[in-house]
């Protein structure tokens, strides 16, 4: 049977991973941006890429790579969402809803958990 201490454990980690995301924590702002070129990096399990992205903000033009890692070569002039960090601009990543809701995923899970707890008491 689930307990509550994993009730806890999910509940805790939705919390931290929204602590440490810097768009749950200082809010984001969003942006048109365009690939325009890649980093390619070799891991034990093959190549990874990593996407550079450029998007304008005010007179200047912010360049950033995206940490998520790509097993293809990102297509070059794609148009992306970004998300940005307000307060530190280079701080961003190519939107996904994986992203923001991540750590929700968590704090659902622990709901869940908890309301089989409550239905195991009072329907058995």
């Amino acid at each position: 049977m689930l307990t509550l201490k994993s009730v806890f454990i999910f509940a805790v980690l939705g919390v931290l991973f929204m602590i440490k995301n810097p768009f749950h924590k200082r809010g984001f702002l969003r942006a048109q941006g365009i690939i325009t070129d890649y980093e390619k990096e070799e891991t034990d399990t093959g190549i990874v890429y990593y996407a550079r992205v450029k998007f304008p903000l005010g007179e200047q033009e912010i360049i950033f790579t995206d940490a998520t890692p790509l097993n293809k070569k990102p297509p070059l002039n794609k148009f992306v969402e970004v998300l940005y960090d307000k307060e530190n601009p280079e701080q961003a990543e190519i939107e996904s809803n994986f992203s923001i809701i991540f750590p929700w995923l968590f704090i659902l899970v622990a709901f869940l958990i908890l309301i089989y707890n409550l239905m195991q008491v009072f329907i058995f």
